[in-house]
């Protein structure tokens, strides 16, 4: 997440812009795929001073960040905001260097959500609500954050129904489990071809 922080000393000399250049053009992520063949990217989120993880779901034809959150209280709206405004402080600037607008096929002066603004002009901030919610004191974030970013990926809304942490554990276990077994079936059907 450090990438992100505008105000890294790494800034300087193009290291961070750099960086996340890379990212944005698809040569440095695990899956290789460059920002312009998708429509949003999920950004999960720490946010240090709460201690705090938040699903930012950058939408490029919506031209704007989507935040989800399963913790609301006084005082946290502005730390989260604080957080997501260096996120979307640096998106815009790195998204005009790299050429991703020409690209994504975004002819900036026609588009809707383009055509009145500087390329350089922040993306909105949306809090969405009527979300799950983490009990107060649960170190549950992480969870609720992973559980909207999967339905989401599954073209669902998230729905505004309890979750129940202990459930969704025990399926994210058994899946990692499962994937875990898959991997080392893998390899021993690898390793026994070679001998």
């Amino acid at each position: 997440m450090d990438v992100y922080f505008v105000d890294d000393p790494n800034l300087n000399a193009g290291g961070q812009e750099a960086h996340l250049n890379k990212y944005i053009n698809g040569f440095h992520m695990h899956a290789a795929v460059p920002w312009h063949t998708v429509e949003d990217i999920y950004i999960s989120m720490n946010i240090k001073e709460k201690q705090h993880w938040v699903l930012a779901v950058l939408s490029l034809s919506e031209r704007c960040i989507f935040l989800y959150d399963s913790y609301e209280s006084s005082g946290h709206y502005t730390v989260v905001l604080a957080e997501i405004k260096k996120l979307d402080e640096i998106i815009p600037l790195c998204l005009q260097a790299c050429n991703f607008y020409e690209n994504k096929g975004i002819d900036l002066h026609k588009h809707p959500r383009y055509k009145d603004k500087d390329p350089s002009d922040l993306f909105e901030v949306i809090f969405k609500d009527n979300l799950p919610q983490q009990r107060s004191g649960s170190l549950d974030c992480g969870l609720y954050m992973i559980t909207y970013a999967e339905c989401l990926s599954y073209g669902q809304r998230v729905p505004p129904i309890k979750f129940n942490p202990n459930s969704l554990r025990t399926r994210y276990a058994a899946l990692l489990w499962s994937m875990e077994c898959e991997n080392k079936k893998q390899m021993l059907i690898v390793t026994s071809k070679h001998p």
